[in-house]
């Protein structure tokens, strides 16, 4: 052979894997385009950002993750920056929406409780699974029944102790009146909502009671003075449906009333 010829063979070889290197890149690209890029915020970490923020309480932030993620494999692939870039600008509509949401869904009344649902974005973007992860996210940050009662004694007693502290300036440790409170005056309480079925569910077997528990609980951490607390009046009819019964109300009132004498308070 030639060294002429062999010096072509050996050209067009080194020609044809410089034109196969070029073409692998080129599909690595357009692949690289396909799949997607960075990590993004998921639907599953939007939604619970915004379920812990309704509740106060960043401990359950971990326990929705976990539920969430189960219900919606297409978390995953956003956290992973799997998705591609269609299906990206999807879930970041999504993401969107969610950020901007009210809380009426976790702490509303019951008919906005009941008739939340995940934004047409949402839907969009993560199909049948929006919506169980939505109602998964609320269930895993709200607390068991027995805990709520517990925690809804504990807030009302809050209120009685910023009461008689700040408005009547009783000279007493907050910790011991808020101890004494939850021992004596609402203990009734907490025994009668234990009652009751308040474990939180949504979806096909929703738990209203725990509905309107939740908004009675809301309403009671949130009065406009702390002191309201020793008037019927002024409890949600919410609290008065699930939580105490119409009844038993008086009852309640009275104990706090009770509660508030002993510590030299007359409240009107």
């Amino acid at each position: 052979m030639t060294s002429t010829l062999r010096n072509s063979i050996l050209f067009s070889s080194a020609t044809i894997g410089l034109i196969a290197c070029g073409a692998k890149d080129a599909l690595d690209d357009a692949s690289s385009d396909v799949l997607g890029g960075d990590p993004q915020t998921s639907y599953c970490e939007a939604v619970c950002d915004w379920a812990v923020e309704c509740t106060g309480d960043d401990s359950t932030h971990d326990a929705c993750l976990e539920a969430t993620r189960a219900a919606d494999s297409n978390c995953a692939a956003a956290e992973s920056g799997e998705l591609n870039p269609a299906s990206s600008t999807l879930v970041e509509d999504c993401v969107a929406t969610v950020a901007s949401d009210s809380c009426d869904g976790l702490n509303g009344s019951v008919d906005a409780q009941t008739t939340a649902t995940p934004s047409t974005a949402c839907i969009t973007s993560e199909g049948v699974a929006a919506t169980e992860t939505y109602n998964a996210a609320r269930t895993s940050v709200q607390s068991s029944g027995a805990d709520f009662c517990d925690d809804l004694g504990a807030s009302i007693c809050a209120n009685v102790v910023d009461c008689l502290v700040g408005d009547f300036e009783v000279d007493e440790a907050t910790d011991a009146l808020q101890a004494a409170c939850e021992e004596s005056a609402i203990s009734a309480l907490v025994t009668t909502c234990n009652g009751v079925d308040l474990d939180p569910s949504y979806g096909t077997d929703p738990n209203v009671n725990r509905m309107a528990a939740n908004s009675c609980a809301d309403a009671v951490g949130g009065l406009e003075s702390s002191c309201d607390v020793f008037s019927a009046d002024a409890w949600p009819a919410d609290c008065a449906a699930v939580v105490v019964d119409a009844s038993a109300l008086p009852g309640l009132v009275e104990n706090l009333v009770s509660f508030a004498d002993g510590y030299g308070v007359t409240v009107p």
